[in-house]
């Protein structure tokens, strides 16, 4: 029964619900905070949160690459739990959505969060035009997401 309960799409709009209520009503958690205002901290919360993306990416290659096809089930089962917890690791890095192509990071990131919490098994729409659709969506909002993580890094190393 709690398995039911407790599964990726629970966790993940808790995580985003949660994210969304500390950022409304500007509750920090000063430890990290002051955390994140270290160079060293926020350099590696980046290498890690740069990672955990990249591995994200780990799905498409499993799906495209013939011998591997075999363990797509498996990685669509991982890539969604880690889709559903990645909030957690967005918020290690950076507590607030920040200005700028920063903003647009950030909404892309939780935006993408919230659309693979609605993928076609979740909201049993199994019409082609839906998920062809949300595909299309999905990947595009991530390969947006993936440029600007990119981009990013490059700003915060070159301009250190």
């Amino acid at each position: 029964m709690l398995s039911k309960v407790v599964n990726y799409v629970t966790i993940g709009y808790t995580l985003l619900v949660l994210y969304l209520i500390q950022e409304l009503f500007d509750l920090r958690w000063s430890s990290l905070e002051e955390l994140q205002l270290g160079e060293s901290y926020k350099r590696w919360s980046g290498f890690v949160l740069a990672g955990f993306m990249i591995m994200q990416w780990s799905l498409t290659f499993v799906k495209v690459v013939k011998r591997w096809s075999d363990h797509a089930f498996l990685f669509t089962k991982i890539h969604k739990w880690m889709g559903a917890i990645s909030p957690l690791f967005f918020y290690a890095h950076a507590m607030e959505f920040g200005f700028a192509y920063l903003f647009f990071l950030s909404v892309s990131f939780y935006g993408n969060v919230l659309l693979g919490l609605t993928n076609t098994d979740e909201i049993k729409l199994k019409a082609d035009w839906y998920f062809q659709g949300w595909m299309i969506l999905h990947v595009s909002l991530s390969t947006v997401l993936t440029a600007l993580m990119f981009y990013h890094g490059f700003i915060a190393y070159y301009y250190k």
